[in-house]
C-alpha cells in the first residue's frame, strides 16, 4: 500500500534513498547544458531533455534537427565507438582475465590457475551469447563520446539468457563515492503501466501496496516513474555490500522493494566514464571537448549555405511610390520597392561577390577533432610515402594516446567481465574458485598489456643467446628448462602449444637414453667388424 507523506518521512531507508537520488539530479543539472548541445550535433533526434523527473516531449527534437548545419560529429562519434569496442573489448578474443589477487600465498595460483582459464572462456561463451555486444553499440552512441555511459546486466529469469538493456544519460543518475570512483546509482524510467509488472519482475510486483497496483493496473496506457537504487554499504567489509531499492510511482516515491545484496559484481548497474575526472561524476568525453570546434563547423556551414543562397537568389528593386525601410538588412530572394526612376527595370540591388574558400574552410579543425576523437590515422604529410617502419610509429604512438584516458575506463570494463562471471557461478554454469573450501582471490586484467609485455620476453630471449652462447656447459646446467617453457608460454599468453605431463617426459627420456645406448654400443661392433667389402 502506497505510504502517506507522513509514513514516509519515519522509514529512513526511503528518504535516504530520495536524498542520494536528488544529490545525483543536482550534478546532472549541472552537466545538462553541454549534454543537451552534445545531443544537438551527435544526435538530434534523441530525446535531449536529460531530466529524470518528466517526460521529455518530441516536438524539439523536430526542431533541433532541421536547424543542425553539419554531420561531422555523426562520423566522429561512429569512428569513435568502433575504436573504443575494438581497442578494449573485441568480440573476435577474450579482453579480460583473472589473475592471482592480492597478497595471494605462493603455490595457491598454480593449483587453480588451469580452473580459472576455463571459467574464463565460458564467461565470453556467455557474453557472445547473449546481445553484450549489440547493446553496447546501443550504448556507447553517442553517449561515451560525451563520457559517461549507463547498461543494466540481468538475468531476468533462470531459463533466459543474460540480457542487457542501454541505460541512456537521460535516465541515468549518479554520484561519486568516497575513493572518487561511482558509488550512488540510480535508473530512472518512465514506463507505460502496462509494462510495469515486467520491469519490477514477479517478486517486487507482490509487493506493491493494493491502491497503487490497481491504479497502474485499472490505467494502462498511463505512466508511471520506477526508480532502480543502488549505493556502497562501505561499513560491511565481509564482502562487496550494495543496498538495493526501488521505487514506484507517478513520481517514483513508493519505496517497494529494499535488499542487501552482496558480493563482487552482484550490482546489475554498470556505469562507464571514459576521461573520468576526480570532482565530478561525469567522464569528460572528447564530442564535450569538442563543442567549440563543432559549434564553429555549424556556423560556417550556415553562412556558406546563406552565401549560396544569396548569390542564386540575390535581393532586386522594382518601381514604387515608397521605398522599403532595410536598416535591418536584405534577404535572398525578396523584392523591394523603390521610387520610379529613368531606368524604370526590375534589376538586383548588387552584385553578390563570390565565395572566398579561405573563408568557409575548416580542415584544420577536423584535423584536430580527429585527434581529440582518437580516429586520426596516420597520414602522408610530404610527397613520399611513409615506410612500414614509420607508419607502425605512427600506429603505436596513436594507441598509446588512447591509452592514457582509457585505462580508467578498461577499469570499469572489467566490471562487465565480473558481472558475468558472477550471474555465471551464481546460476552454478562455472564453479567458483575454491582450494579446501576457501575462495581464492583473483583480480581482474587487460590481456592487452602482453603487447608490452613482448618487451620482456625480447630481453628475456637476447640474455639467453648472450649467456647460452658465453657459458654453454654452465648456462645447460643451471637453467630449468621445463620451468622456463612454461612461464614463457603463460607470458605469451599461448594456450595452443601443450606439454606433456611429468611422466611421460620421464618416460621419453629414458627411451631415448636406451636408444643412444644401444647405437653406442652397435657402433663399437661395427668397428671391431670388418664390413661385407672386407
Amino acid at each position: 500500500m502506497a505510504k502517506s507523506p507522513k509514513e514516509a518521512e519515519t522509514n529512513p531507508l526511503e528518504a535516504e534513498a530520495k536524498d542520494r537520488l536528488a544529490a545525483a539530479r543536482l550534478w546532472k543539472a549541472q552537466w545538462d547544458m553541454d549534454f543537451r548541445e552534445c545531443y544537438f550535433f551527435a544526435s538530434p533526434h534523441r530525446q535531449r531533455f536529460l531530466n529524470s523527473t518528466t517526460i521529455s516531449s518530441p516536438q524539439a527534437r523536430i526542431q533541433d534537427a532541421a536547424e543542425l548545419n553539419t554531420d561531422e560529429a555523426f562520423i566522429l562519434c561512429g569512428d569513435f565507438v568502433t575504436e573504443i569496442v575494438n581497442a578494449f573489448m573485441p568480440e573476435a578474443k577474450p579482453w579480460c582475465e583473472r589473475g592471482p589477487g592480492m597478497d595471494l600465498p605462493d603455490g595457491v595460483w598454480d593449483k587453480v590457475k588451469e580452473d580459472v582459464r576455463k571459467g574464463d572462456q565460458a564467461i565470453f561463451s556467455a557474453m557472445k551469447a547473449s546481445n553484450l555486444y549489440p547493446e553496447v553499440a546501443k550504448a556507447f552512441y553517442p553517449d561515451l563520446s560525451i563520457g559517461t555511459v549507463g547498461l543494466w546486466i540481468e538475468r531476468p529469469h533462470s531459463s533466459a539468457p543474460i540480457v542487457n538493456s542501454a541505460i541512456p544519460l537521460r535516465e541515468l543518475e549518479i554520484n561519486i563515492g568516497p575513493y572518487g570512483e561511482i558509488d550512488d546509482r540510480f535508473a530512472v524510467r518512465f514506463t507505460r503501466n502496462v509494462h510495469v509488472r515486467e520491469l519490477v519482475g514477479e517478486e517486487i510486483w507482490g509487493k506493491i501496496g493494493a491502491d497503487l497496483k490497481k491504479e497502474i493496473t485499472n490505467k494502462p496506457k498511463a505512466h508511471s516513474q520506477v526508480v532502480w537504487g543502488f549505493w556502497r554499504i562501505w561499513h560491511d567489509k565481509s564482502d562487496e555490500c550494495w543496498q538495493h531499492v526501488v521505487m514506484v510511482g507517478k513520481t517514483g516515491n513508493n519505496l517497494v522493494h529494499d535488499v542487501v545484496i552482496k558480493g563482487e559484481g552482484c550490482c546489475p548497474l554498470w556505469v562507464g566514464r571514459f576521461n573520468p575526472t576526480s570532482d565530478s561524476p561525469f567522464g569528460l568525453g572528447p564530442l564535450i571537448q569538442g563543442l567549440p570546434s563543432l559549434r564553429q563547423i555549424d556556423e560556417m556551414e550556415m553562412a556558406l549555405d546563406e552565401h549560396f543562397d544569396l548569390s542564386l537568389r540575390p535581393p532586386i528593386t522594382y518601381p514604387s511610390d515608397s521605398f522599403t525601410n532595410v536598416e535591418q538588412g536584405l534577404e535572398s530572394g525578396f523584392a523591394y520597392p523603390i521610387q520610379p526612376g529613368h531606368e524604370g527595370a526590375v534589376k538586383k540591388i548588387y552584385d553578390v561577390p563570390p565565395a572566398q574558400e579561405g573563408a568557409y574552410k575548416y580542415e584544420d579543425k577536423l584535423h584536430k577533432l580527429r585527434k581529440l576523437f582518437y580516429v586520426d590515422m596516420p597520414e602522408q604529410t610530404g610527397d613520399t610515402p611513409p615506410t612500414l617502419g614509420q607508419w607502425l610509429d605512427e600506429m603505436a604512438r596513436a594507441q598509446r594516446r588512447i591509452g592514457t584516458p582509457g585505462l580508467p575506463f578498461w577499469r570499469d570494463l572489467s566490471q562487465i567481465f565480473i558481472r558475468y562471471k558472477y550471474l555465471l557461478e551464481k546460476s552454478g554454469a562455472i564453479p567458483p574458485v575454491e582450494v579446501k573450501g576457501t575462495k581464492v582471490a583473483t583480480l581482474a586484467r587487460n590481456p592487452a598489456q602482453a603487447a608490452a609485455e613482448q618487451q620482456e620476453l625480447a630481453e628475456a630471449a637476447r640474455t639467453a643467446q648472450i649467456l647460452g652462447a658465453m657459458f654453454p656447459e654452465e648456462w645447460k646446467i643451471n637453467i630449468d628448462g621445463r620451468k622456463t617453457i612454461q612461464q614463457w608460454l603463460d607470458k605469451a599468453r599461448v594456450t595452443l602449444i601443450a606439454q606433456r605431463p611429468l611422466e611421460q617426459v620421464k618416460q621419453a627420456v629414458g627411451q631415448m637414453a636406451q636408444l643412444a645406448g644401444a647405437k653406442h654400443v652397435g657402433g663399437v661392433d661395427e668397428s671391431s667388424t670388418p664390413g661385407p667389402a672386407a
